[in-house]
């Protein structure tokens, strides 16, 4: 009879799948929260005023990240964060659809 053995590439691919089927169903993220959206330089070439542009503006929807461009040439990237919904509430409970951190952090203290 033939005894099954445990070879590397079998390993390698047993580990592979056990772990994404781990990733699978674990949930990202725990308790009550909202999906917003920045924009990221990230991995790119952009110009300092980018950089403090979208280290500042938080986004409630998707649309409204990519219509808000510093300058024309702007090559950021639009990409979604994870905040609690009490930070959600502080930042855009009045309606609006951009935060500027600058400025909505400092009055809300």
């Amino acid at each position: 009879m033939n005894e099954w053995k445990m070879t590397r590439r079998s390993f390698l691919s047993l580990t592979a799948s056990l772990g994404v089927i781990t990733l699978l169903g674990c949930p990202l993220t725990t308790g009550q929260g909202v999906i917003i959206y920045r924009r990221s330089g990230r991995r790119r070439h952009v110009s300092n005023a980018a950089k403090k542009h979208n280290a500042n503006r938080l986004y409630l929807t998707q649309e409204a990240a990519a219509r808000d461009l510093p300058h024309a040439g702007d090559r950021s990237k639009v990409v979604s964060i994870f905040i609690s919904y009490g930070m959600f509430l502080m930042l855009f409970s009045d309606g609006k659809l951009i935060a500027d951190l600058r400025r909505d952090l400092k009055s809300n203290s």
